[in-house]
């Protein structure tokens, strides 16, 4: 083969390599033994939202990542064993950015680059795991949350007072618990239907909505009744609370009805509050809330009742 065929073949080869790297549906980007970034295909253009003619060459690949430190990280790793053995890694997923701050997860796989024995840089492939981490958001969204009412369900109740309990054990500060039962519930579905019913709930998720703070954290927990953990909230301060909800949710309730024009039989609600007393079990916590809504709606309903550290209320 001569000289002229020889520089067409490899010439060939490395248009093949070119257009190879172009549309892989992967970012693909390669650094020179300093870190400056020499290689950004189409798909990596995408992913970050930068042009390649502003990176190759003019960026480190640091500035790439979410944070400075994962470059640093995967340089280590790739040296290590853990991720494929020296000179590789396979299968990390840690966070880029894009040009306006948004932190995108990717997969990445990377390898040593050599050029007669001596280390000339390193390439990766940046895998978008966008599109999976929503759906995966999405279907752990789901199985912690009511379909009716869009509150946490009673499987993340369960979950959430325990993390609320271990942080109370080490920090300290007060957590009070409410639990909330309607009145009149079962004969109002009865007489209008669970379709009636079925609003008068979702009204209750729309009150709690509106009265409660985003670090309070409200659960349907079954039927007509409803829990709510208030962080860093005493008991009296619980209850001043939850008279307030009760006292929106039935102005909330004569607000709907006279919307739909219907004079409806009424539905209210018995509310206890418990606060987590030291050394205190879940379980024990969660009987005297229930207690105390027990004690509210056996003395008529329609009140808030606020439970001692004492089982007997």
């Amino acid at each position: 083969m001569g000289l002229e065929q020889e520089g067409t073949d490899m010439m060939a080869g490395k248009n093949f390599l070119d257009k190879l790297v172009q549309t892989c549906p992967d970012g693909i980007i390669g650094i020179d033994r300093k870190g400056t970034v020499i290689i950004f295909n189409a798909a990596a253009e995408k992913l970050t939202c930068r042009a390649a003619e502003a990176v190759i060459g003019k960026m480190s690949i640091q500035e790439v990542y979410d944070v400075p430190e994962i470059a640093r990280e995967i340089k280590k790793q790739i040296y290590g064993e853990d991720y494929g053995g020296p000179g590789q890694v396979a299968g990390i997923e840690v966070t880029v950015k894009d040009t306006g701050g948004k932190r995108i997860p990717i997969r990445l796989s990377a390898a040593l680059i050599f050029e007669d024995n001596v280390e000339i840089g390193s390439v990766g492939f940046f895998h978008d795991l966008s599109d999976r981490k929503e759906m995966e958001e999405e279907l752990r969204r789901r199985s912690i949350t009511d379909s009716l009412t869009d509150l946490y369900n009673r499987r993340h109740f369960h979950t959430t007072l325990t993390e609320e309990m271990a942080r109370c054990a080490r920090y300290g500060g007060p957590l009070s618990l409410a639990v909330l039962d309607l009145d009149n519930f079962k004969p109002f579905n009865d007489t209008y239907g669970h379709q009636e019913g079925d609003t008068i709930l979702r009204l209750v998720a729309e009150c709690i909505g509106s009265v409660f703070r985003s670090t309070d954290h409200a659960f349907r927990l079954g039927g007509d009744e409803f829990g709510v953990l208030l962080v860093e909230t005493r008991l009296a301060d619980a209850g001043q609370v939850m008279e307030r909800f009760k006292t929106h949710f039935a102005e909330e309730w004569v607000h709907k009805m006279d919307y739909l024009g219907r004079r409806l039989q009424p539905v209210s609600m018995s509310i206890g509050v418990a606060q987590l007393a030291d050394h205190e079990k879940a379980d024990k916590f969660q009987l005297r809330a229930d207690l105390a809504m027990y004690e509210a709606k056996n003395s008529g309903g329609s009140r808030v009742v606020l439970a001692s550290e004492h089982i007997g209320i």
